[in-house]
């Protein structure tokens, strides 16, 4: 009898052990916010009154299980972070079907992770009136460009389609405004990259450039051969 109780105490013991060890890894992560999250691909995102709901996968090789988002809405934009790992890759594939709910009007949502953000839509009317928005600005006069990065001091800032085809040539996009506020609190110039990218990830334009908060908007042009020129006549 004591050997039976003792044998049935192990095997709760595991038990427990072996759930709470489950229970961390599938919620734990979130104690981290998006300093824990991963990036993901992204195959839609739709934009309603009450909610956002987001569809994706893993974009790894190794089949890594979907854990679950991690989520902020802030100043009219909704930040979101996922999260995969390998353990739960064995029992569910990396693919993630997911409705958020928002309290407010949504004008952007951006995929967050401890280093980076990209920008998975952004409402057709724009966030600000272009007239308000102070930063940079980038126009492409090529095709394939598929995503187009802005990184400086440590920050890397990205639009892409969330169905990952070719951005839209001819209109200016707006890319960032806190290196604004970088250059007006450091009171100089911040030096930063503009990198393009194809559907295959191949580099198809890169140029290094300084935002001047004196300057307010800068206007930078991806032309058909590959280069990034500065538009300094451009009003917008």
């Amino acid at each position: 009898m004591k050997v039976l109780k003792k044998t049935l105490t192990v095997l709760l013991t595991i038990a427990v052990v072996l759930t709470a060890v489950f229970l961390a890894g599938r919620y734990g992560w979130k104690l981290g916010g998006f300093r824990a999250c991963q990036g993901a691909g992204i195959t839609s995102v739709e934009v309603s009154e009450t909610a956002v709901h987001i569809t994706g996968f893993y974009p790894g090789s190794f089949p890594e299980g979907f854990c679950g988002y991690y989520s902020k809405e802030q100043d009219g934009k909704l930040y979101v972070g996922f999260r995969f790992s390998a353990v739960f890759g064995f029992f569910e594939t990396g693919d993630f079907d997911i409705t958020i709910p928002i309290k407010g009007k949504i004008n952007e949502v951006i995929l967050k992770t401890r280093m980076n953000e990209a920008s998975l839509w952004r409402a057709p009317t724009g966030f600000l009136p272009q007239s308000e928005q102070y930063g940079v600005y980038v126009k492409l006069e090529r095709n394939d460009v598929v995503s187009v990065s802005m990184s400086y001091d440590g920050f890397n800032r990205g639009m892409n389609n969330a169905d990952l085809t070719a951005i839209e040539s001819g209109e200016y996009i707006f890319m960032d405004n806190d290196i604004m506020m970088v250059s007006k609190d450091a009171g100089t110039p911040v030096p930063f990259r503009i990198t393009a990218k194809d559907a295959d990830g191949r580099i198809v334009a890169s140029g290094a450039f300084s935002f001047d908060a004196q300057v307010e908007k800068m206007f930078l042009t991806i032309t058909a051969d590959g280069r990034i020129m500065e538009d300094k006549d451009d009003e917008g």
